[in-house]
């Protein structure tokens, strides 16, 4: 899959499966870190007629205040990109800054693309990210947590290779990482429609004791990955196995 096709598909995804492809694609965005607690969206509020234009201006007015404040984020991390980029020069061993300068490349990968819409800029960052994560593992192949940046920065740039190639060095480095597994399991099943290895890398999350909160929401997930599963093969047409037996007949 070529780069902007990735950046497309990942865009979509929701629409495709919308749990999981959302639940990836909200994973990805934020850094690979953060709640998964978002399977069951709360209805919207029933709006009368006479409120609903009053409504609509708040809304404009949220939206246009959340894409300032994106704008003030992006420009902040240009900056901070800028000043790391001259500290890694002066000191090219620093792990700690070469991380966060891949961490702020990621961040700021994921504004362009889901704030402004502007894959060519957004995939000129993750590329930028993949580049620094790979200096980290090139300086200290045993620092936590980088190969899981690289797999999501890897995947924004296009490189579905090395994407897989890096979740899979995340849980062989830490086979009780559940946030590798769920991640994981997300790429399979949104990206690769690899339902059955996405459960599998869930179970072992269930294997590892986690809290209840966790728990549930894994549960859950391996409940909607065997639905889909089910879903799938079942045959075109709707025809149960019986009544294509006996059409057959």
């Amino acid at each position: 899959m070529d780069k902007m096709g990735m950046m497309t598909s990942l865009r979509r995804l929701s629409k495709k499966r919308p749990v999981l492809g959302i639940l990836f694609v909200v994973v990805l965005s934020i850094g690979l870190i953060g709640s998964y607690a978002i399977f069951a969206s709360p209805k919207a509020p029933v709006v009368p007629p006479e409120a609903q234009a009053p409504a609509a201006d708040a809304a404009q007015q949220q939206a246009e205040a959340m894409q300032k404040m994106a704008q003030e984020q992006i420009g902040k991390l240009e900056t901070e990109i800028s000043d790391l980029q001259k500290e890694v020069q002066a000191n090219p061993n620093d792990v700690a800054t070469i991380l966060k300068l891949g961490d702020n490349q990621y961040n700021l990968g994921t504004l362009y693309l889901f704030a402004n819409g502007d894959q060519d800029k957004a995939i000129e960052s993750f590329k930028a990210a993949v580049a620094s994560y790979q200096q980290v593992l090139k300086l200290n192949p045993q620092e936590k947590g980088v190969n899981l940046r690289l797999a999501g920065a890897a995947l924004y740039a296009g490189d579905d290779k090395l994407a897989e190639e890096n979740f899979q060095a995340a849980i062989k480095a830490d086979p009780g990482d559940n946030n590798a597994r769920m991640t994981y399991g997300m790429y399979l099943a949104s990206m690769k429609g690899d339902l059955q290895g996405a459960i599998d890398q869930w179970q072992e999350i269930l294997k590892h004791n986690p809290d209840k909160d966790l728990a549930d929401q894994v549960q859950e997930m391996i409940k909607q990955a065997e639905a889909a599963k089910q879903k799938a093969n079942e045959p075109e047409g709707g025809q149960s196995q019986s009544q294509e037996q006996q059409t057959g007949k």
